[in-house]
């Protein structure tokens, strides 16, 4: 019986891979006149702390950086961030990206606020961050991205903080 069971749970799993396989392969599809395809990992480590107070905040902002293809002259792009993270008790955050090309101000890419609920222990979560028509060509960008605490408990002290964030920037022709 648990050789049968076994058997059953290899199959179910074979089908979930194929299909997220699947899945996966059709989301990053390119033309075939597609260039400037580019993708870049990174892990950052060393932690990261936001916090606030009644009337002061301190919101710390990871700096990444990225240079685009030289073959195109702008991009579509995505932005993909694991984190880990916690709050303190009774509060939330919010996460986003600004885009820096050395010329203020920076652009938010969309979707501008994305809400991190609350949690004391140790959660993790992956967030995608889009711009369309990025210009490209060499073109060297700092993704800034930044994690805001929101009070929600009435103590008037939020906190939000974590030790690693899993970077993915995936770049294509832009309108492929």
């Amino acid at each position: 019986m648990a050789l049968v069971r076994r058997g059953i749970f290899i199959a179910i799993a074979l089908i979930a891979v194929t299909a997220t396989a699947l899945g996966v392969t059709a989301a990053v599809t390119r033309t075939s006149e597609s260039t400037g395809v580019s993708r870049v990992e990174r892990v950052i480590s060393g932690g990261w702390r936001s916090e606030c107070e009644s009337d002061s905040c301190g919101i710390q902002v990871t700096p990444i950086p990225y240079t685009t293809p030289t073959s195109a002259a702008s991009v579509d792009l995505t932005l993909t961030i694991t984190l880990d993270y916690k709050t303190t008790r009774g509060d939330s955050a919010s996460a986003g990206i600004s885009i820096d090309d050395g010329t203020p101000p920076f652009e938010q890419m969309r979707p501008r606020d994305v809400r991190l609920r609350p949690s004391t222990k140790r959660a993790t979560t992956t967030l995608t961050f889009l711009k369309n028509d990025l210009a490209a060509a060499g073109q060297a960008y700092t993704f800034r991205f930044g994690v805001a605490p929101r009070e929600r408990s009435g103590n008037e002290h939020a906190a939000v903080f974590g030790a690693r964030l899993v970077v993915v920037i995936e770049s294509w022709t832009a309108g492929d």
